[in-house]
Order: structure tokens, then sequence, then C-alpha cells
């Protein structure tokens, strides 16, 4: 097996720019220096693994990188503060939109697994942000969400027969797209002003979440027994 290799360090030059605007422009919302190494570990756990790949860096996956930069930001914006303001909102919005864009270019260039899974990793690591910044409004268990994919990776290592090719389902997908959504949603100013619709949201997110991931461990524990490669929810 070929040991993975950086990506080219010219190619990369798009994505480590956007990068480093974000976390600049995170510093000026929060000059503190406690900041940067935040913003840090943030791309860390959203594109880390995706700088050392087998396969070519795509123009999806800079798209990608993009959605992670406004994330950045938006977290700067939402920290230590109840709720999501209209700016923070705006933030969000836009990199949930940007969601629909890099499949749309990834599926008119050239797709590949490392992108794929670069996707997947930023779009968990949007979940667990958003989950984590309504913990104040809403309480602990609003965190759960967040930390459904990495409980499933982690869960992995100890049922590896779990590492199947999930079967394609509109249903997932959806819920998967929705989550976004239904968090910022749930710490707007609509839903500080209206508590029972941000509960609400928050709420469909999580039961949704279960019943997916739910439907999909069991489809998993009933193929164990059949070798596919693996493919993340």
């Amino acid at each position: 097996m070929r040991t993975p290799r950086p990506a080219s360090g010219l190619r990369l030059l798009t994505p480590l720019s956007l990068l480093t605007a974000a976390i600049v422009i995170s510093f000026a919302f929060q000059p503190q220096w406690s900041t940067i190494p935040l913003m840090l570990v943030l791309v860390g756990i959203g594109g880390g693994r995706s700088l050392f790949r087998e396969e070519n860096w795509q123009p999806a996956d800079d798209i990608t990188t993009l959605r992670l930069g406004l994330f950045l930001i938006f977290t700067a914006l939402v920290l230590d503060s109840v709720g999501f303001s209209w700016p923070a909102i705006a933030v969000g919005a836009a990199a949930l939109i940007l969601d629909a864009g890099d499949g749309y270019v990834a599926r008119r260039t050239t797709p590949t697994s490392a992108g794929a899974g670069f996707d997947e990793s930023v779009d968990a690591l949007i979940v667990l942000i958003l989950s984590v910044a309504l913990i104040p409004v809403w309480g602990w268990w609003v965190i759960l969400p967040g930390i459904f994919y990495y409980l499933f990776r982690a869960a992995l290592f100890l049922r590896p027969a779990w590492r199947q090719q999930l079967p394609p389902s509109l249903r997932r997908k959806t819920i998967a797209a929705s989550q976004g959504i239904l968090l910022l949603a749930a710490g707007s100013p609509v839903a500080l002003a209206n508590p029972w619709f941000g509960f609400t949201c928050a709420v469909i997110a999580l039961v949704s979440l279960v019943y997916s991931f739910g439907r999909d461990l069991l489809w998993l524990e009933q193929h164990a027994g059949i070798p596919t490669p693996a493919h993340a929810h």
C-alpha cells in the first residue's frame, strides 16, 4: 500500500490562503490569544487529513475549504454569546448554501474519494460547531447531533464489520442537509424571541438524526458479513 503524500504545495495555495484569511478575520472579531489555536484545531478536525491524499486536489475541494473558512468566522462571531446574531446567521447560511455548490462542481469535474471525505468531515464539523454553540441556549442535550458522527467513527474501531458501503438514500441525504439549517434556526434571533420555535428545530434535528443513524446502523449490522469498502454516514 502506498504512503499518502501531501498534495502539491502550489495547488494548496488557494485553500491555505482561504483558511489563513478566515483565521485572520476570526481574530479580528475575537482578538484573544486563544482564538488562533482554536481555529487551528477546527482546521485540523475539518480538513487536516485532506492535505495528505493520493488523489489530486480538485476545484470542489476549494469550495469545501471556503465552507470551512466561513464556519471559522461563524465560530468567532458566536463565541461568548447566547444565540446567533444576524451577521453570524448570514455567514452560516452562506456556508450551508455552498454545500450544494461543492457537490455540483465535483459531479462536473473529477470527483474523488478524498474530496468526498473532506466534504464529509466539514459537514460533521459544522454540525458540531452549531451544536456546541447552542448549549448556552438549550442546554447540554443539544450537543448530541454534533457528536453522532464522531461516535460512529469511534464505533468503527470496535465494530470493524460496520465498514460497509451504505446504499444510496435520499432520506439520509435530506436529513444530513437539514441538520445545519435546523440548528442554525434554533439559535437565530427568531428562536430567541420565540423559544418554542427554536426548541422545536433543535428537537427535530436530534430526532431525525437518531432515526437516520439508527436505520443505517441496523442495515450495517444486518450486512456485517459482507466485505465492502468503508463509507461513513
